[in-house]
């Protein structure tokens, strides 16, 4: 995919698909907190100068920041070069990325798992275990077929999503998760682009 399609269609197409699951069960249950927003937890943050937040945020950013690092750069910076590809890394990195997977894991489905029987520690265990296990899946099929990558992509990315769900669930709002994936993966995505 090229720059401009990534930037045109990519960015929309992914925070849109992972967005449909949670928009469709939304309407079904009718509406909960009144906004679907409110409900993914885009709300102010509770306690986020509470220091084990502060610490939790930097470590999830750190753990978003290595995965980031073994996926390599994305498919769309093999051609490109210079102030383009600087210029689109944010984009890509804070919004197709992290913004789609953090409306997706901790925004829906950590709610709506918590809401369920298992209670919150288990609906967090269980959506950072999905989250890790499907990327290292995408690292096993577009990266890397070695198996020690692959664990340490399932290491990080469960690690650190389990930490984004206990922010989100500390703080009520998935915008420190947000920040702390979408820094992750803009410093690695800087790093990729610039060392080529």
């Amino acid at each position: 995919m090229d720059l401009v399609t990534t930037l045109l269609v990519g960015v929309p197409t992914q925070v849109g698909v992972f967005t449909l699951v949670p928009l469709a069960w939304w309407l079904q249950a009718g509406r909960p907190d009144g906004t679907l927003l409110r409900w993914l937890g885009f709300r102010f943050v509770r306690g986020g100068t509470d220091p084990a937040v502060l610490a939790a945020v930097v470590t999830c950013a750190l753990g978003f920041f290595g995965s980031a690092l073994l996926g390599g750069p994305a498919s769309w910076a093999a051609g490109a070069s210079g102030l383009a590809a600087v210029l689109i890394v944010p984009i890509t990195a804070v919004l197709q990325t992290a913004l789609a997977e953090e409306i997706f894991f901790r925004g829906f489905l950590l709610r709506w798992l918590g809401e369920k029987r298992p209670g919150p520690v288990v609906a967090n265990l269980l959506q950072a275990s999905l989250c890790g296990v499907l990327r290292a899946a995408g690292h096993w099929l577009f990266v890397d077929r070695a198996l020690a990558p692959c664990l340490a992509a399932l290491a990080l990315t469960a690690g650190s999503a389990f930490l984004a769900g206990w922010l989100r669930q500390r703080t009520g709002s998935i915008l420190l998760p947000w920040a702390a994936h979408g820094g992750g993966n803009l410093i690695a995505g800087l790093i990729l682009v610039l060392s080529r």
